[in-house]
């Protein structure tokens, strides 16, 4: 009887552990909505007819995300691109602090420049920029 308990116990905390990174939480999915929050900054890349320069959201904490097209574990996530505004409000500048709201997407698309994407939804400032 016992036998049988350490081996259901064994069982379910390796379910229970299996989409997590130990002492960083679960891996977030692909496109599912979450809240993100880090710095804004601007990042120049080439591109045959000139310069593209997009929003890079530098996160506070690494995140770690479940993609299975690159990869059967969890890849980490520091700086990701926020893509589907036309332009960021005015109180978004430079090395501003936010709260962004949205789908993570793998950055596969012409002008995606980093491994994962936020599709946004919203984004808010925390603060005043600096």
């Amino acid at each position: 009887m016992i036998r049988n308990l350490r081996r259901l116990i064994g069982v379910s905390l390796c379910i229970a552990l299996s989409g997590c990174v130990i002492g960083s939480g679960p891996c977030l999915w692909l496109q599912v909505r979450h809240d993100f929050s880090g710095r804004v900054h601007f990042r120049e890349f080439p591109r045959a007819d000139g310069i593209d320069t997009v929003p890079i959201l530098i996160l506070d904490k690494t995140q770690y995300i479940y993609a299975p097209p690159q990869s059967f574990h969890c890849l980490a996530a520091n700086d990701v691109q926020l893509i589907g505004l036309t332009e960021l409000p005015d109180s978004v500048g430079e090395n501003t602090h936010v709260t962004v709201d949205g789908k993570v997407l793998e950055g596969v698309a012409r002008g995606q420049y980093t491994r994962f994407v936020i599709q946004v939804n919203s984004i808010l400032p925390i603060g005043r920029p600096h």
